[in-house]
């Protein structure tokens, strides 16, 4: 009777564990693969945040994170399969979609373009947008954010520009050397040329455009369908992240430097105050966001996908 007893209690324990692990943080974590557009980017520093403090696996996801040479990069590894969830821009998920990419915006992740910005030399001759007619602009790639900011600022200067893909590493260098007359920057570069008084911003995206979505969460259609629970898990930790660096300031200026490799603990508070603290940590986004983002991309003659095509609000209500 005993014997029959301890085998029935070990059998309930067994149950038991089995149960936790299948339901909680001992279960067996879900793998997604996410793509960053820009490497050691203080903006993305949540991502690998995430990982150090243990909220992937608290929300039972197992983080595997690559960064990629540009948003284009990042985008091709999610067309292939190689990417779950990449952070980019929506005029280029639209580009994407209409190509016939099986993608969907999820969340925002920056919404205004705090610490974006296109700079001239010190000494240049350019005093205002006005003065753009004609002149090369750096870029990153075509049909990347900078790109879209850059052809918006033409615009609103009433001329047409020349822009020159040089990577992002090329645009300070492709400055200096007077290769381009201005570079269409995000931060920390413009944060570095501002900060020494080598450049001077003409165009502060953040406060002349507002809310433009310079950065979403984009997955893919099949992590979507197929594992949600994943998706937002993975969302719930970046979105922890993040809420952690803006309440621990001192944590957070310690791990920049270290993640950005930046030496000038200047240009570390500015990418704190202007890139870090303008993070989302929630997925919400109205649809006013959405439309002034595609908006910058207008008189592009790009074919792209309307909105309907490119967001899903199903994970609207995900959060920390």
């Amino acid at each position: 009777m005993f014997r029959f007893r301890r085998i029935v209690q070990f059998a309930i324990a067994a149950a038991a564990i089995a149960l936790i692990a299948a339901s909680g943080p001992l279960g067996a974590q879900e793998k997604v693969k996410i793509g960053l557009a820009v490497p050691n980017y203080g903006p993305l520093a949540a991502v690998y945040v995430a990982e150090e403090l243990g909220y992937y696996k608290q929300f039972g996801v197992q983080a595997e994170i690559t960064a990629y040479r540009g948003g284009a990069a990042a985008q091709q590894a999610l067309a292939a399969g190689e990417a779950d969830l990449i952070d980019f821009f929506p005029p280029g998920v639209a580009l994407a979609v209409k190509k016939g990419v099986k993608e969907k915006i999820v969340s925002a992740a920056q919404v205004v373009a705090d610490g974006w910005h296109l700079i001239v030399l010190k000494d240049s001759p350019i005093k205002s947008v006005k003065d753009l007619a004609g002149k090369k602009v750096g870029i990153t790639a075509k049909g990347s954010t900078v790109d879209f900011f850059a052809l918006w600022a033409a615009k609103k200067g009433g001329g047409e520009i020349q822009t020159v893909p040089v990577g992002a590493g090329g645009l300070i260098p492709a400055l200096k050397s007077k290769q381009v007359d201005a570079v269409s920057l995000f931060s920390p570069l413009s944060l570095q040329l501002l900060a020494t008084g080598e450049g001077r911003s003409i165009v502060d995206y953040g406060k002349d455009i507002g809310p433009s979505l310079p950065d979403v969460w984009v997955a893919s259609q099949a992590i979507i369908d197929q594992r949600p629970k994943a998706l937002e898990g993975a969302l719930r930790a970046i979105f922890k992240a993040t809420r952690y660096l803006k309440e621990n300031r001192a944590y957070a200026l310690k791990y920049l430097k270290n993640f950005t490799k930046e030496a000038d603990d200047k240009v570390i508070e500015l990418e704190y105050e202007n890139a870090v603290m303008g993070r989302t940590t929630d997925a919400v986004m109205p649809p006013e966001w959405l439309r002034a983002s595609m908006a910058l991309a207008e008189g592009s003659g790009l074919d792209l996908a309307k909105i309907e095509e490119i967001y899903t609000d199903k994970f609207a209500q995900v959060k920390e």
